[in-house]
């Protein structure tokens, strides 16, 4: 379903405004196609008449559909495997070194999607705490999209989401099959909160956490927004804590509060003047 300019125009601004989703004049054929999805859900004829919908109310689900639409939430077990591995081989390790009186440890998975990188976070620290017991971590998991979050909730996955980025052991010990799909332990399911959050918005009063992963999230907004959002999560992260970022994307030239290390074949981001 084609769009017209205007329509395209006002979808982009708006989405700009809610999300911070900076869409590009080639990105018009994203626009149709997820939107085309939207508009015979909602059973309307064209994208054109979706706008013309959404133009009449400011808020509602329909709304709330179309930012999930447009949101990318593309994720895996384990995706990228080299930050779970810097995870385990020197993050955890040197953080139950710093953290002997607590005995706990808060990660926030920042763009969780349908919940892969919380659960892949699960199961690492179960496999990682068979060698120290008796300490606890503390899992937050935020997205945007409701709808994502739902399923996060469900811990339920299909055939080809347990294929993707899990071995055959994890999977037979971590899931059980049901039906048609695969659902995650309800033990690590547990170990995960998972909660609406929009990075744009003013965050909610959150604990000081020991590491935060945003992958994968920053290369969709534009400079002002990356600052806004790299600010917010320093005064999250605790001094001496641990952010994680996707392959492509950096703190330099947008936040000098930060700085690059590397372990493990890959790298992190710490805070500078760590006391």
């Amino acid at each position: 379903m084609a769009i017209r300019a205007d329509n395209f125009d006002y979808i982009r601004r708006v989405l700009q405004q809610r999300s911070a989703i900076a869409l590009t004049e080639n990105k018009r054929y994203l626009v149709e196609s997820r939107l085309s999805l939207v508009a015979r859900k909602s059973g309307l004829g064209s994208v054109d008449e979706l706008v013309d919908r959404l133009r009449a109310t400011s808020e509602g689900p329909l709304w709330h559909e179309v930012v999930d639409a447009m949101t990318t939430n593309e994720t895996s077990f384990f995706r990228d495997q080299t930050p779970f591995h810097i995870l385990r081989e020197t993050v955890f390790t040197q953080l139950l070194e710093r953290r002997g009186r607590e005995r706990t440890l808060r990660v926030w998975s920042a763009a969780c999607a349908s919940g892969q990188e919380a659960y892949s976070l699960a199961m690492l620290w179960h496999e990682f705490c068979a060698e120290s017991p008796g300490w606890e971590l503390k899992l937050l998991a935020t997205d945007i999209s409701n709808e994502m979050l739902d399923r996060a909730r469900a811990g339920r996955f299909t055939p080809v989401e347990v294929n993707r980025g899990l071995t055959e052991e994890q999977r037979v010990k971590y899931f059980r099959n049901e039906g048609d799909d695969w659902r995650i332990d309800d033990a690590l399911r547990s170990m995960v909160e998972f909660r609406q959050l929009n990075l744009i918005n003013t965050l909610p009063t959150l604990p000081q956490m020991d590491v935060i992963l945003l992958r994968n999230v920053l290369v969709y907004f534009d400079l002002p927004t990356k600052q806004d959002i790299l600010s917010k999560l320093r005064r999250v992260l605790r001094p001496d804590g641990y952010l994680f970022l996707g392959g492509a994307e950096t703190t330099l030239m947008i936040d000098d509060s930060f700085e690059r290390a590397r372990a493990n074949g890959g790298s992190f981001y710490r805070l500078k003047n760590r006391e």
